[in-house]
């Protein structure tokens, strides 16, 4: 079986426990996950996933991300590592002002640089490799001095992910 697992930004991916792991996760749990280049901490939603029911949750994604490029790629579920630890979960609130701060800084930057774009959230992987922006714009953005910018500030990998206007704000 595969796993739905939600982070910040209503963002989800598949996953998938290594068989001899003897880890026993269920909907509700809150688990360290394979992340790009490092490691995240998200929620499973979905314990039971069955690979004919992929494909609709790939429709469902591309949608959601204005993505339309990433419809019926081949699926690479990644790895569960283990259940979060509770000093883990404790951590959560430092890492969610961590992130608010960020979005302000970055709300700052646009403004200083007149880019016609609104940075709606931010979100740090959970090891802090890599540090998110959400934002909505109207059309194509050269946001890379932007993104110069806030790497010397943050010493970590930037990621710029354009949203979908009628999706509303991510929720926290």
């Amino acid at each position: 079986p595969l796993f739905l697992v939600e982070f910040k930004a209503g963002r989800t991916d598949l996953f998938y426990v290594a068989e001899n792991s003897g880890n026993m996760v269920k909907k509700g749990d809150l688990v360290i996950v394979e992340a790009d280049r490092g490691k995240d901490l998200g929620k499973v939603t979905n314990d039971s996933i069955m690979p004919h029911q992929v494909q609709l949750l790939q429709q469902q994604q591309a949608d959601s991300m204005n993505d339309s490029h990433r419809m019926n790629k081949e699926i690479h579920p990644k790895r569960i590592y283990r259940l979060a630890q509770p000093a883990e979960v404790t951590m959560l609130v430092t890492k969610s002002q961590d992130e608010a701060k960020a979005m302000l800084v970055c709300q700052t930057k646009v403004r200083q640089k007149k880019l016609p774009m609104e940075v709606v959230d931010a979100e740090y992987q959970w090891d802090r490799r890599k540090l998110t922006f959400y934002f909505i714009a109207e059309r194509r953005i050269d946001f890379r001095e932007l993104v110069r910018d806030l790497f010397k500030i943050y010493k970590t990998r930037i990621w710029m992910c354009a949203v979908n206007p009628m999706m509303n704000k991510p929720k926290k």
